[in-house]
């Protein structure tokens, strides 16, 4: 008699949660025992496998991909067995101007790890939110075993950029860690950004007469895996993932954003999206306005937010909350300010609370200590959700382009160019300002019609997987003098060996032959045929739990 206490592919903790919801008849868990069972048994790699199993994968679908070619000796159907290949394993499919390109990525081991990688860490964290492993009473924001994992790619990942050396042309030599810490890739170089930005748009608001608004915007119960109270299992949970909670967020702001454009309503800000203490996205907005526009744009938020299930209980006093902040009564920068450093590194922040008032310890996992703000940003990593993001006002783009440009460059440029570029430099004690950046593109609500934009030029690139023209920034340019570019300081980068030794990435027979269509894509494929003699092709060979849910149900209906 099988031990249905372990589930082959299954991880024990979620095995073992599964025979208890079973046993205990649990109708609330029944359908996310039966999702993780179906997932399991879809073909894909087992929720318990480690890194191996997903370099095999990789390694067999490179195979895959090469006996294609030799069979079909057609671009179109060898890009439609890859989509095929793809679809069966729940990534995307390659991208790519051309089929050489499309077939390079598919050749390549390395992007099958990538994508396996992706998909098989968040149809984890989506069983694991299913059952009932993401609360504060579990893991808040994400599962413990998702935070472990993450958090060991991170430190593989910081481990590369510290070794990995490179030398620009004029012979200065840098490891990647290095001008990673000089860049927004930094926590404190990105939270120290974003104040400056938030403390400029407040700066105009004043000067304006504008009115800030702190909105929060929440999800439909249905997104909720567990409740905020007690963190028990939510009975009216449709076993969504965040991704589909973020989607579902993002559309609700295109509604808005397209009835404030209807009404002529400009508001300017911030976004932040952070979890709920299950690891379902909700969204903080800080937002300037008119106070005329300010009834208006709350009734709009209002009425879209909760368009959708706007009927159910709470709906109405949880769902959409607004802070209207009150001059002397403390500023919008300091009132954003903590949510900004929570989600970025806990920087000066105290307790950390979710948004259900609950407070979150550091943690000790294994020897690992966790601090609240780093499961923050792994939630955020492993769901591909975005943190911040700007509303309105001048585009940050060419705030950090200007950063880039040297003070002989504008020299003879106009004066919008010039005071764009002051207002982006920092110069011992004087800092940037984000307040004189806005004003030099023309103010907050200017829209696309800012005064100063990124200029670009066509660059070649040889990529890993193909050589191609596309426009590179290259410095800023007035929109009154959009001949003159200001150019911009940037560095070619090449890798040191060990020793201190320069060389170019090899190119590849495929970034010969990029163009699409004629000769150069059938000799493509007749290179991909030729080195596809030879290998075998059949079915996917990974080792995955075979047990079906209705054979996991009758061996716990027959136990001794």
């Amino acid at each position: 008699m099988q031990d249905i206490g372990f589930i082959p592919g299954i991880p024990r903790r979620f095995s073992a949660e599964m025979v208890r919801v079973w046993n205990h008849c649990e109708p609330r868990k029944r359908d996310a025992v039966y999702t993780a069972q179906r997932q399991a048994d879809a073909g894909r790699i087992p929720l318990d496998a480690g890194d191996a199993a997903i370099y095999q994968c990789a390694d067999e679908m490179v195979k895959r991909v090469y006996a294609y070619a030799a069979k079909y000796q057609s671009n179109t159907l060898i890009v439609d067995g890859i989509a095929m290949l793809c679809r069966q394993l729940g990534i995307a499919a390659p991208q790519g101007n051309a089929y050489p390109e499309m077939v390079a990525r598919a050749l390549d081991r390395g992007w099958w790890i990538r994508g396996l990688r992706k998909e098989h860490a968040r149809r984890f964290e989506n069983v694991a939110i299913q059952l009932g492993f993401v609360s504060y009473k579990a893991g808040v924001y994400l599962s413990n075993e998702s935070a472990v994992r993450q958090m060991k790619r991170n430190a593989e990942n910081a481990a590369l950029l510290a070794k990995t050396q490179v030398q620009n042309e004029n012979g200065q030599i840098y490891t990647l860690e290095e001008l990673s810490k000089t860049s927004v890739s930094n926590n404190a170089n990105r939270r120290g950004e974003m104040m400056t930005r938030i403390r400029g748009m407040e700066e105009i608001a004043k000067e304006l007469s504008h009115v800030g608004m702190f909105w929060t915007i929440t999800c439909p119960s249905k997104f909720h895996g567990s409740l905020a109270k007690s963190g028990e299992s939510n009975p009216k949970y449709q076993n969504l993932s965040p991704r589909e909670a973020q989607d579902y967020l993002c559309k609700v702001w295109q509604r808005i954003r397209a009835k404030f454009k209807r009404c002529g309503i400009a508001p300017y800000g911030f976004r932040i999206a952070e979890p709920h203490h299950d690891g379902c996205p909700h969204w903080h907005m800080l937002l300037f306005v008119a106070p005329e526009q300010a009834q208006a744009m709350e009734q709009i938020i209002r009425d879209y937010a909760l368009r959708e299930d706007g009927t159910e209980a709470g709906a109405a006093e949880n769902r959409v909350k607004l802070v209207k902040i009150e001059a002397g009564k403390g500023s919008a920068a300091g009132y954003i300010a903590k949510y900004v450093a929570k989600n970025i590194d806990g920087a000066h922040v105290g307790d950390h609370k979710t948004a259900d008032g609950w407070i979150v310890a550091p943690d000790m996992l294994g020897n690992q200590e966790i601090t609240p703000s780093q499961r923050v940003t792994l939630w955020s990593q492993v769901h591909g959700i975005r943190q911040f993001q700007q509303i309105g006002g001048a585009p940050v783009s060419v705030w950090r382009e200007l950063r880039r440009i040297k003070y002989d460059a504008v020299l003879q440029a106009p004066a919008a160019v010039k005071q764009a570029w002051s207002a982006a430099q920092r110069n011992g004690e004087s800092l940037a300002c984000f307040a004189d950046y806005i004003r030099a593109q023309g103010g907050a609500t200017v829209g696309r019609g800012y005064a100063v934009k990124i200029a670009r030029r066509d660059t070649e690139v040889t990529g890993k997987y193909a050589t191609y023209t596309e426009p590179k920034p290259c410095g800023v340019y007035c929109v009154s003098q959009p001949d003159a570019v200001y150019e911009s300081i940037r560095y070619q980068w090449t890798v040191l060996k060990k020793g201190g030794v320069a060389f170019d990435l090899p190119r590849t027979g495929v970034n010969n032959c990029t163009q699409s269509g004629g000769p150069d894509v059938q000799e493509f494929i007749e290179k991909v045929s030729e080195r596809a003699k030879g290998v075998r092709s059949g079915a996917i060979k990974i080792q995955c739990h075979s047990q079906t849910i209705e054979e996991f149900v009758r061996d716990w209906k027959n136990r001794k």
